[in-house]
This record gives structure tokens, sequence and C-alpha cells, in this order.
């Protein structure tokens, strides 16, 4: 509609108000007139369109409905509200329905939906279309139609939401893909596939129970092979045998030392000349634990090791001994496994399997085969082992019951022997049985330490006794050095012992013997002997048998100990009885020869003081009770003689001595014994030099000889005494005279003699041929003990010798010439008492004893020689009669009561010693110990407590007054 003109004609006045109102009312009708005119055409033409639209629309709806009918995939959609829009031909046909105005809580029931198994019917949740409708994606979910009246389909969904514009969700739509057909292909070739896989395990398990069987049975045969023996050596070189060529082309076993080393014991190949090639690369190369490489490793680790391809560059790095590297690159291995062989936690050695010629290699499950033959070798070793040790320790057990057995016997049996001899000849037994020797013997120490004398032996075809019976302990000689150092010689080969002993090859070679065992017998740590065992074949030692020699060594040594003592201690026992009786018979004879000259001394005291006799009688009478106070005194002389010699106390006044002499001398004091028994002395000197000795002990020593010979000599007997110089050895002398030149002085008689039995005991002190109360001859049995002594402290020798009983003896002394004759010295002797009528004159006595007849007989004497006498009875009337008045000499006796003469010299002593003694005391006189305790020690203790001499009682009148004179000038 077009805008109205303006009224041209009108004049141009403004408007009234209601006009202009009016006129815009109609300008505004005007214009909803046009915008509605406008707006009917837009419809009209909208609703063209729409028509048009929706013509075309409904084309496209038919298209596109025939377009989903001709469809293989189902499609299914449905509004917001869940009402289904869209069910196309396809879906029909797989559900065998046609769609139905369903909510979705009955989709699964009334459309057959089930899920992939299609016996579970499908929850909504799971429902495709339900899921898209809640927004979700579904990509390639599997479910299944099972309709009543068709087939069941297996289908595969996808599904989306459908949205608008502005996003809002207006419904979903699914996709349905019929796979039913791929799914049974699927699963035809998921059954073929299963099929052939079936057919395959089923070949699989067969070749695998084939190589099960393969190694099962060698499995067998190494389990029996392993079990077939204790000697585990034999037994794994079996074992590497069966490994090749079932198992490796080389195999090897070897072994763990304690010290570390590694020892071969197994070596298999088909070519017995490469077997000797594996024993000498052993040999050549030997290994270690701590080499670091291979075996060693494997050893070190417990950890097996496998090789499946060994290359150069892996020799070269292992190997770093280029010959042993150029030997294993020729020998070309391939492919290699070691195993330990380990046993109880502890790696006892390796086994080595490896490929060369085969040219095959290793896997895993070879690995497993070889670890498992490991640990059954490693059984077998342990087993084996520990049997051999309990066998050793049964072995033990047994040889050490036995020798506990064997020590028990010794110790039973030398319990009850007594002898050394006996208890050698029972260990020398017991150890030829025990360490089954083939000869043994015992030698003993002597008692000076220096010899060893075979006592015992047994086994030998000639008896050492007989070619060597003792030797020296310094000899060069196995057992000799074995006592001497206390150290025993333990079994060493022949060329051992003559390699130490060179000098002893032609004894060696001479006897069948090849080894030797020498030990010493010790106790305390001093030898007493050795024992020597030999044996014809080598015998190594175990530490037992070493304990149990040393063991029956020191049972052995205790045994001789205490044999040795048992015998010293019946020696001691049988010389102690027999000094015994010695000692008896000697005091009978010494209280007969004592008690003899008594009686015609009482006798004829008694007969002089009776009455008076002519001077025939009286001289008679006082030369026998003479004679007979000699003849005690003598005893008493030869008593305290054989004191001082076994005292070692006797002094000898050494000078050259004319022994013609000293014969001579002794012939005087015999001649009269020999006159009276009519006995005839012939004398023989013969040229002879001087001797050095006492003069007076050589003397007696003839006195003695020829007093004897005088006296066992019957009436009209003959004595010969012949003196000769000898010149040359003097073997025959025990000891030997060390002196090629002495003089002997033979005494030989016509008398009783003496038999054999006597000849080694004739010089022992006491012992006499006839100690009866028969006897026909006195005497106390020392003269000849007396004699042996004397010459020997000159250096001289005695022997006696007699043809038998009552056919004489002869005695002959040997004593040292001088290398040149001397002179003797002439010894002043004592004046006798009748050279001075008064040699005393003047000097003042004091005699001291308790014994009135001695104080009387003293007190004569002195006073004959002219002395001033005063005689006391005590030591304290002594002391009384010194304070009283001045001596010159004080003769005491020694034993008297309550105070003797060494307390009274002593207390005179003391009393000058006193401060201020010297002014109030009186002088000590000169002091001489008169006294019946004749003894050597008794004279030393006499001079030690200040006596100037000292005289045993009975003394000669002359010599106490020229002591006395002499002590005075």
């Amino acid at each position: 509609m077009a805008e109205p003109l303006p009224d041209s004609a009108s004049p141009a006045q403004p408007p009234s108000a209601s006009e202009a109102a009016r006129q815009q009312a109609l300008m505004q009708l005007f214009n909803q007139q046009v915008e509605f005119t406008q707006a009917k055409s837009l419809l009209h033409a909208e609703i063209a369109d729409r028509q048009q639209a929706e013509t075309a629309l409904q084309t496209e709806q038919n298209v596109l409905r025939v377009l989903l009918d001709n469809l293989q995939a189902g499609i299914v959609a449905c509004n917001a509200e869940g009402v289904l829009t869209l069910f196309n031909q396809a879906a029909r046909e797989f559900h065998g329905l046609p769609e139905q105005p369903l909510p979705p809580e009955q989709w699964a029931e009334g459309y057959d939906l089930y899920r992939s198994d299609g016996q579970t019917p499908l929850p909504l949740a799971e429902i495709p279309l339900f899921r898209a409708l809640q927004g979700e994606i579904v990509n390639n979910a599997e479910i299944v139609i099972a309709p009543k009246t068709g087939p069941a389909r297996t289908l595969l969904v996808n599904g989306q939401a459908i949205v608008d514009a502005q996003g809002k969700r207006q419904g979903a739509v699914v996709v349905m893909h019929d796979i039913t057909e791929h799914k049974q292909a699927e699963a035809m070739r998921l059954r073929l596939a299963e099929e052939g896989a079936q057919l395959v395990r089923a070949q699989a398990a067969q070749l695998e129970a084939e190589t099960e069987q393969r190694q099962s049975t060698f499995l067998v045969e190494v389990s029996t092979a392993l079990a077939a023996s204790l000697d585990y050596e034999q037994t794994l070189q079996i074992v590497a045998q069966l490994a090749v060529p079932y198992f490796a082309d080389w195999c090897a076993v070897d072994l763990l030392n304690e010290n570390g080393s590694i020892s071969r014991v197994a070596v298999a190949h088909c070519d017995p000349q490469k077997v000797q090639l594996g024993w000498e690369l052993a040999q050549r190369f030997p290994r270690h634990l701590d080499d670091g490489y291979g075996i060693s490793r494997v050893m070190k680790t417990g950890q097996s090791e496998i090789m499946v391809t060994i290359t150069d560059e892996q020799l070269t790095a292992t190997v770093t001994n280029s010959e042993y590297l150029d030997i294993l690159r020729g020998v070309g291995l391939r492919s290699c496994i070691v195993a330990p062989l380990e046993a109880r936690g502890r790696v006892l050695g390796s086994i080595s399997f490896a490929f060369a010629e085969s040219e095959q290699q290793y896997g895993l499950g070879d690995l497993t085969l070889a670890e498992d033959l490991g640990r059954r070798a490693a059984i077998a070793i342990d087993n084996a082992r520990l049997y051999q040790a309990a066998q050793q320790a049964q072995r033990a057990a047994e040889t050490a019951a036995d020798r506990t057995a064997r020590l028990q016997t010794v110790t039973a049996a030398l319990s009850e022997l007594l002898t050394p001899e006996q208890v050698a000849a029972v260990i020398v037994e017991q150890s030829v049985a025990a360490l089954e020797a083939d000869a043994a013997l015992m030698a003993l120490l002597s008692p000076d330490g220096t010899t060893l004398e075979i006592v015992q032996s047994i086994g030998y075809e000639t008896n050492p006794q007989e070619i060597q019976p003792r030797f020296s302990i310094d000899a060069s000689l196995p057992l000799s050095k074995a006592v001497k150092t206390g150290q025993p010689a333990w079994s060493e080969p022949l060329a051992e012992r003559l390699a130490r002993y060179p000098h002893l090859a032609e004894v060696y070679k001479r006897h069948p013997y090849q080894a030797w065992i020498s030990l010493p017998l010790m106790v305390e740590g001093k030898p007493v002997g050795g024992l020597s065992l030999s044996f014809k074949q080598f015998k190594q030692l175990s530490q037992d048998d070493r304990e149990f020699m040393l063991t029956l060594s020191r049972q052995c040594a205790q045994a001789i100990s205490r044999s040795q003592l048992y015998e010293a201690e019946r020696q001691a026992r049988a010389e102690a009885e027999r000094a015994n009786q010695i000692k008896d018979e000697f005091l009978a004879v010494l209280s007969h020869e004592l008690r003899s000259p008594l009686n015609p001394i009482l006798g004829w005291s008694k007969i002089l003081q009776q009455q008076r006799h002519d001077l025939k009688t009286q001289t008679r009478g006082l030369q026998t009770i003479e004679r007979n106070a000699r003849l005690q005194t003598q005893l008493i002389d030869d008593l305290l003689d054989m004191s001082k010699i076994l005292q070692g106390k006797l002094s000898l006044e050494a000078a050259p001595v004319n022994l013609q002499s000293v014969i001579e001398a002794a012939l005087e004091t015999v001649r009269l014994a020999a006159e009276a028994k009519a006995i005839a002395i012939q004398v023989d000197y013969g040229q002879v030099g001087y001797v050095s000795g006492d003069a007076g002990r050589l003397q007696q020593v003839v006195w003695n000889l020829l007093s004897n010979a005088v006296k066992f000599t019957p009436n009209g007997g003959r004595v010969e005494v012949t003196l000769r110089c000898e010149t040359g050895t003097s073997a025959e002398s025990d000891p030997p005279l060390p002196l090629q030149s002495y003089a002997q002085i033979t005494v030989t008689d016509t008398g009783k003699g003496f038999i054999d039995e006597v000849l080694p005991y004739i010089f022992d002190r006491f012992r006499q041929a006839d100690s009866t109360t028969t006897r026909q001859f006195g005497g106390l049995g020392l003269g000849l003990a007396i004699v042996r002594q004397l010459v020997e402290l000159h250096g001289g020798t005695v022997a006696a010798e007699s043809p038998g009983d009552g056919q004489g003896a002869t005695f002959s002394v040997k004593l040292p010439l001088l290398a040149e004759a001397r002179r003797p010295v002439d010894h002043p002797q004592p004046a006798p008492l009748g050279s001075s009528t008064a040699p005393l004159a003047g000097v003042r006595v004091l005699a001291v004893d308790d014994d009135a007849d001695s104080r009387e007989i003293l007190t004569f004497i002195l006073e004959q020689a002219g002395a001033t006498v005063t005689a006391v009875a005590s030591a304290v009337d002594a002391l009384q009669a010194l304070n009283q008045s001045t001596f010159d000499v004080l003769i005491s006796d020694i034993g008297m009561p309550d105070m003797d003469g060494y307390m009274l010299l002593q207390h005179m002593t003391a009393q000058l010693a006193e401060p201020g003694g010297q002014a109030t005391a009186y002088p000590l006189p000169k002091a001489i110990a008169l006294t019946a305790y004749a003894g050597e020690i008794n004279q030393q203790k006499a001079l030690a407590v200040g006596f100037q001499r000292h005289f045993s009682k009975p003394v000669g009148p002359a010599e106490l007054v020229a002591a006395i004179a002499s002590l005075i000038n």
C-alpha cells in the first residue's frame, strides 16, 4: 500500500490538535493495513513453501524409508520420551516382529534382547538404544536377538543421541549389523585353530614325552650308575660317559679340594684321543677356586652358567693363557653348560657339558637337566663321602676299641711284670700286632746313659742280640738318635732312610724291610730306652697310629722304669737284708773279738792282785795283758780307719816310699806269730823303684795281707812275698791302671784259700768267708776292705785268687811307680819316755775325766814325766780349779755328765771374751782332748772348739808326753 499524498490545494496551515491526532491515528491504521497485507502475502508464500517442503520431505521420507528398508543393517530410533520412531525392515527381520509402542523397560522382553551368551536377558542399562538415549556413544556393543519364531542372531550395535541445534536431546538412534555368520566363521576358525593347536600340542606333548622318556632313561641310567658304587670317582666317570653323546660332545667332572685347588676326576668324549687331551689340560693348566672364571666361578658362587654360543671374543676375554687359548680354539667349542655339584649347602665341585663337533646349542631346558645331573651327582658324592667317613669312623672306633683293649691288656700284663726283660717282651709283641709290623726290637739305656742294650727282638731272620747286642747312644743310628733327642722317628721310605744314613746301606740291603719307626721311651723327660719297628711295606701312619704308639711307648717306659725301680728296690732290700745280716754277724763277731781279749786281761789282773808271784809269772801276765790290750786297740783302730775311709776323710802323708823297707817292717810285726806256727816266710825282692805314698799306711796294707796269710795258713805251712817291677799295659786291672810301670807286691800262702763264690765280695767290709760261731779264725772282716781302700787311695789295685778251698790264696797289690826315684824324707820321731828323766818338769797340768781309773793312770804317767798334776772328776770342778790356780796344759775327756769337754772349752773361751774378763779370769791353758770318742768327726769338733790336740784312748805314755812337751815348747 502507498502512503497518502498531501492536499496541495489546502493552505499551509498548522493542523489542530485533534486533527493531528486523527491524522496520527489514520497514519497508524494505514501502516497496520500495509503490514497486514504484507504479512498475508508472506503467509501465503510461506504456506506455499511449507506445502512444497512437506511434499519434498514426504518424498525424501519415502525415499529414506525405502532406502532404510533395503539396508542390511537394522536401524532403530526413538524420540526423547523413548517412543520408537524408526524400525526399518532389517530391524523387523532381526526381531521377527514389527515395531511396537513399548516403553524402554519392556524392550528387552518385547524384542527378545540377550547378552552375548544368548542366555541372559539384556538389562535396561545395557540396551544400546537406551544407552544412546542417555547420551552415551555406543561402539560395537554385542548383543543377541533370539526371537521365539526365528533363529537367534548376534548383532554388533553402534548408536548415539539425536540433538537439535541448541544441543537439546531429541532422541536416539542405533545401527545394528548382523555378525552371526562372522561369529560362526570365527567360531569355526577358533575351533579349527584349537583343533590345530591341539594337534600341535599333542605332537609337542608326544615329542616332549619322548624327550622326557629319553631324559628319564638317561637319568635312570645315571642314578643307577651313581647308586651302583661308593667309589664316586669311578662312578662319575661312568656318568660322564653316559652324557656323551646324548647330552654333550664333551663332559668333565671336577672336584673342589679343601685347599681351594681343583682336581679333575672324569673326562668323556667319543674320541679316546680327546679324552686324553682333557686329562692333559687339567694337569698342564691346573685350576683354582680363585681363578674367577668358568668352573672356578661356578664353584665359588654355586650358580650354574650357560653359554648358548661360545664366541672367540668370549674365549679371549676369559682365558689369559695363550697356549691354553689356542688349544681351546682347536677343540672348537660351540656351546656349554657348567653346573655346580652342591649337597647340603656345600659346593663339592662342578660338571661341565659342551657341544663342539655336533654344532648344537644348549637351551634353558638343557640347563635344568644339567643342574639336575649336578644335584644327583653331588648327592652321590656326598653320600659316598659320608659312607666313607662312617666307615672310617667305624674302623677308627674298632681300632680305638682294639687299641684300648690292647692298652688294657698291656696295662694288666705290665702291672704283673717285675723285670725290664719281661716288660720288653710284652711291648714288642703288642706293638707288632697293633701296627702290623714285621719285626721289632727294644733296647734299654745303661745306667750311665751311654749305651743301649738290646733286650728283646721279634721277627728278624737273624737275632740282633747276637750281631750287635749293644751300641752307643751317640752312634749314627736312627734308634740312638731318637733316644738321645727324645724325638720319635716316624715311618720313612727306604730311599729317605738311606739318604739320612748312607753308611747303613749294606745293612739295609741284607734285610727285606722298606720302612722303620724309632720311638724313644721317656719317663719325666729322661730316656730309659728305645723301640724300633720294621715294615716290609711302607706304612703311612695316621695321627691315631702315632698317638697309640706314643701312649704305648709311655706305658712301656713307665713299666720299664717301674721294673727297674722294683729291681733296684729288690736289690737294695736284699742288700739291706744282707747288710743287716752282716751287721748282726759283725756285731756278734765284734762282741766276740772285744770280749776275747778282756778275758785274759781280767784274769791276769785278778791273779796278779790276789797274791805275789815270781818275776817270770808277773812278766808273762803283764805281757798277756799288754798283748790283748793292743789287740783291742787294733780292732778299734780298724773300725776308725774304715769310718774315715768311708767318709773320705782319711789323709795320706805322701812321700817317696821304698817298698822293700815297708815289707821288712811288716814282716817284723808278724814274725813272732809265724814262728809260733812254724810257718816259713820266703821273700824275693826285685829291683823296684820308689812309689809315692804314706809309708805307714802301705805298711798297714802289707801287714794286713801277711797277718791273713799267717792266720789262715796251718802249722808248718809256707808264705811267699815277692816284689817285682812290671812294665806294660795293665788291661787285666779293673779299672786299668793309667801307668805302664808299676810295682807289684804278691803274698801267696798255702793256707785255707777260698771258693769262687767268695771272690766277688772278699774285699767287702764286714764280710767273712765264715762268720759262724764255729769258725776257726777270728777278726772283724775289715782287714781286706781296708787294704783295698788304702791301695786305691794310692792309685793302685788289689786282686785275689785261689785254686779252691784248702789250696791257698794269692793277693797282689799294684802301685804306680814314680817316674824318677827320690829319697824318702826322714820324719823325726817322738823321743821315748826314758830319753829324759823329767821332760815335763815344771809343767802344771789340769786333768779332767769322770772315770777314776783313767784319772789315776793319767796322773801317774804325767807325774812320772815330772809334771805337777791336778786331777778333777767333772767340768764344773775344772772351772773352779781354773779360777783358783794357773795351769799350763788342760787334758780333758769329752764324754762327761752335765758338761762335756766341748762345753768346758767353750765356757773357758767365753769367759775370756767377756769385757774386762782378761783382768779377772784365768789365762787359757793349752788344751788336749783325750777321749774314747775316736771318730774323725769327733776330732774335727774338738779342734773346732779350741783343743790343740786330739788323742783317742788308749794312748801311749810316750806319745802323750811328747805331745805335751811339743805344745809347751
